[in-house]
Order: structure tokens, then C-alpha cells, then sequence
């Protein structure tokens, strides 16, 4: 299996974390990265591989991740349906 190179965001997208948490991971040396000259962090996809322990969990995860991310749209568009009836039910006992 050919061992990938990832950027800090390219890494986080495919582990299903946000790049923060991969930099705090570097931080307390649960996986490795390396340096560009320009400084860049670079992961190697064995190691992230590592952290997800397989495939299955990373699945999990992205999954987590899509399913999160839809509950947050679904939400944010029920916040703006209430307040839309709010201002309706404002409007009609004003009439």
C-alpha cells in the first residue's frame, strides 16, 4: 500500500477531525507529523491510519461527522422557521 502525504487539512478531512485536533494529537505525541522547510505539518497516511485505529473507525466517524452536520442544518432551519412564526404570531395580535 503506497503510504500518502497529507496536508493538515487533506489529514483532518480524511481521519474526520477538525485540524485542531490533529495539532493537539502532534502536541501530546499520539501521532507523528514532519516539517516542510516552509514549517507545514505533513502527515503520513500510516500514521493516521494509527490514530483511527482502522478503516471501520474512520467510517464511523465520517459518518458521525455527515450526520452532525445535518442535524446543525436542520436546526439553524428550525431556528429561522420559529422565528418566522414568532414574528407572524407578533403580527396577528397586532391586527
Amino acid at each position: 500500500m503506497r503510504n500518502k502525504i497529507f496536508s493538515i487539512s487533506k489529514a483532518a478531512e480524511y481521519v474526520g477531525v477538525f485540524p485542531l485536533t490533529l495539532r493537539n494529537w502532534e502536541k501530546e505525541e499520539k501521532i507523528k507529523a514532519f516539517r516542510t522547510p516552509g514549517g507545514h505539518r505533513r502527515f503520513k497516511q500510516n500514521e493516521l491510519d494509527k490514530i483511527t485505529g482502522d478503516t471501520k473507525i474512520k467510517d464511523m466517524l465520517r459518518e458521525n461527522i455527515k450526520k452532525l452536520k445535518k442535524i446543525s442544518i436542520q436546526n439553524e432551519q428550525a431556528y429561522g422557521i420559529n422565528n418566522i412564526i414568532e414574528d407572524l404570531q407578533n403580527i396577528s395580535e397586532e391586527l
